[in-house]
């Protein structure tokens, strides 16, 4: 997915997370990979909420690191399409947060 403008963060968290507020102040894991968007999904987050996430980046994948309890949150980007049919995981929150307010 490299339409920027077609992308979206899905947000997993812990299941102690109502919010994408309850994020504020806490390392939230995203993949180097993906963290030359992480300026665009930090806006879209405080544009949702969460004004104060900082963004813990390592190869290692954002959803390993989640699943171990290491952080509250995990990032992923992928397209509108996928997102939407992105699975709801048992014991975790899923948030999607549109990288594009035209979205």
């Amino acid at each position: 997915p490299d339409d920027q403008d077609n992308m979206v963060a899905i947000v997993l968290t812990r299941p102690e997370i109502n919010s994408l507020s309850d994020l504020n102040n806490k390392n939230i894991a995203i993949t180097e990979k993906q963290s030359a968007s992480s300026g665009r999904v930090s806006a879209a987050l405080m544009a949702a909420g969460a004004a104060e996430v900082q963004f813990s980046e390592v190869e290692a994948s954002a959803i390993d690191r989640l699943m171990s309890g290491e952080v509250p949150a995990a990032v992923v980007l992928a397209s509108r399409d996928v997102a939407n049919l992105f699975p709801e995981l048992d014991g975790f929150r899923t948030f999607r947060v549109p990288l594009n307010a035209r979205m």
